[in-house]
């Protein structure tokens, strides 16, 4: 296949719109359509909706993580040889997009971020998605990388354990009091709880573990560091990385928030799945993200 071909199909897909995707390119409109329409006819399938967003259909899926995966070696054998470059030309970038969930991204993935700066030979594409989820991302081709609680490796991919994230169910203790009966006893079929996102499970696996079926007033907050602000507001309660929690709250000095004991902590086992395929900057990301996953905690 030829790979120009490919590389237009990622970028379609990553851009969301095939106007997008020729600028990036820097070719016209009608020649990215070319492409698109050539690759289509080599494999005998239509690979993606013409709509925007541009998606990949059923057998633009099958397909994706093989092309993506194409035109990073290729990224990289250009890098490497110093293809097509001209005097005083900067080396091509080598892009790999990477899954990691909201919570790792905003605590110790941070320390990831850090070293990146220093690397001048790869452009990061984050994935904002729940730990239980992102190794679909890599099954389908949308990451080359991910943090997941998955510890089956997705085919073609390694799969590596990085270490516990402790989560701490927190609440305000005047929204607990709120909802106490004659008996002091919380009613938590009535306490309202956060989700960061529909797919977040934390909160409502920790209310099933305590026999409750109801659900609750839900608030979705898709931002960790406003999740965290509406627990410490009182709109709901949730659970908060070991990490972020403020200081005195597992001491019980805290002055507004209350660890909820009758929950207690939850730990998530998280593993680190890429692609099986050796390039350098996998394996320095790899590397860095093992040495940031040592200081979990």
């Amino acid at each position: 296949m030829n790979t120009d071909h490919l590389r237009a199909f990622v970028v379609a897909v990553d851009e969301g719109t095939f106007e997008a995707a020729a600028a990036l390119l820097q070719i016209s409109g009608s020649a990215f359509s070319q492409r698109i329409k050539a690759l289509e006819r080599e494999v005998g399938h239509v690979l993606v909706t013409r709509t925007i967003p541009v998606m990949p259909t059923e057998s633009g899926t099958e397909l994706l993580r093989i092309a993506r995966q194409t035109v990073t070696l290729e990224d990289e054998a250009r890098r490497s040889l110093g293809f097509h470059r001209l005097p005083g030309q900067a080396a091509p970038t080598v892009t790999l997009s990477v899954a990691v969930n909201a919570d790792s991204l905003a605590s110790w993935f941070l320390r990831v971020l850090q070293e990146a700066a220093t690397w001048d030979d790869v452009e990061l594409h984050f994935y904002a998605e729940d730990q239980e989820h992102t190794h679909e991302l890599l099954r389908n081709g949308t990451v080359a990388a991910a943090v997941t609680e998955n510890p089956t490796p997705v085919s073609g991919c390694r799969a590596t354990a990085l270490g516990t994230m402790r989560y701490w169910p927190v609440a305000s203790a005047e929204l607990l009091d709120r909802h106490r009966g004659a008996d002091g006893a919380v009613d938590w079929e009535r306490v309202p709880l956060i989700e960061y996102g529909i797919r977040d499970s934390l909160q409502r696996g920790a209310l099933r573990r305590l026999g409750i079926s109801g659900t609750p007033t839900t608030h979705m907050v898709p931002s960790v560091e406003a999740y965290n602000a509406g627990v410490g507001f009182g709109l709901g309660w949730g659970m908060i990385p070991e990490s972020m929690i403020p200081p005195g709250l597992v001491e019980g000095t805290h002055p507004d928030l209350v660890i909820v004991e009758a929950i207690g902590p939850q730990e998530t086992t998280l593993h680190w799945q890429h692609w099986s395929s050796t390039i350098s900057v996998m394996d320095r990301l790899t590397r860095a993200v093992r040495r940031a996953a040592a200081r979990m905690r």
